[in-house]
């Protein structure tokens, strides 16, 4: 059973929140254009599943961090997107329907492919032959309350309070990334005891360049793999932002509560420091002035 501290509850308590906001832009026919259509969501999961940890490997195996924190960069890469990446997919008018199909569809695949990779990882640079179990029971209930059934009651209200959703549409635009800069100050700077970090400014110097090159990269990739295929525009970006930016509240809850190293957490929290800007900027490149549009 998952020991969930003070931050985690936290946490989850403004995802949740924050994946009722974005539901609010919905409706249930975005959802069946995307079965109708699978081909975007195929896409975007075949490339957060099996090229983005081949990535992080690569970048682990060249740098300089230590072997644990190589596992972390690892961890980080195998970790399916969240509500941060949906929410930054609603501001910049991406395909949230697809953002949050993504979401929901990996995280429950990732309950299989994340215990082999960092067990690859594990034994590659620790030489620690050990199994990851993630509880699967757990990990579906926290999916499910976190992300899909906040969703699910934001496309309610809009459903049948249309008129009160388009109102709330544009303060929440401000209100929520609010709130997202809340969940990285509490993983931040709260206290150990409490389940914050204690990292140090040199630690995150050290990290933030393998960090950095992994959020660039996979968002690179995602947008020209994406582009390849002819999916449509919107849907390019919207696959960069997912397999660009990863659930870093599982980074760390695998690292600190099932592996139970500090220092396999430093790389998600330096990740967490920088992706929402990093994704805004890169889709301003890619789409320019109509970012909000």
């Amino acid at each position: 059973m998952i020991d969930y501290n003070l931050a985690d509850i936290l946490v989850n308590v403004v995802l949740a929140i924050i994946m009722l906001g974005v539901g609010l832009s919905l409706t249930l026919n975005d959802f069946k254009q995307i079965l109708l259509f699978p081909k975007s969501i195929i896409t975007g999961l075949s490339i957060q599943i099996f090229l983005i940890p081949v990535i992080a490997f690569v970048i682990a195996y060249f740098s300089n961090m230590s072997a644990e924190q190589k596992v972390g960069i690892v961890l980080v890469s195998t970790c399916a997107s969240g509500a941060s990446s949906n929410l930054i997919t609603h501001l910049v008018r991406g395909n949230v329907a697809l953002a949050i199909s993504m979401t929901s569809l990996n995280s429950i695949i990732t309950i299989v492919t994340l215990p082999v990779i960092v067990s690859i990882a594990l034994y590659f640079f620790l030489e620690i032959d050990t199994k990851i179990i993630l509880p699967i029971g757990e990990t579906i209930i926290q999916i499910f309350l976190v992300t899909i059934l906040p969703a699910i009651i934001g496309i309610t209200i809009r459903r049948l309070h249309t008129r009160i959703a388009i109102i709330l549409e544009k303060p929440l635009k401000v209100i929520l990334p609010l709130i997202l800069f809340l969940v990285f100050a509490i993983k931040i700077f709260a206290g150990k005891n409490q389940g914050g970090s204690g990292i140090t400014f040199s630690e995150s110097i050290n990290i933030l360049p393998y960090v950095f090159l992994l959020n660039v990269l996979a968002m690179t990739v995602g947008y020209y793999i994406a582009k390849l295929v002819k999916l449509e525009y919107r849907n390019q970006y919207t696959i960069a932002i997912e397999v660009g930016l990863h659930n870093t509240a599982l980074a760390l809850l695998v690292a600190g509560t099932i592996l139970k190293s500090p220092e396999m957490e430093m790389p998600a929290l330096v990740y967490s420091m920088f992706t929402f800007f990093t994704a805004i900027l890169f889709v301003y490149v890619v789409k320019g002035k109509q970012i909000f549009k």
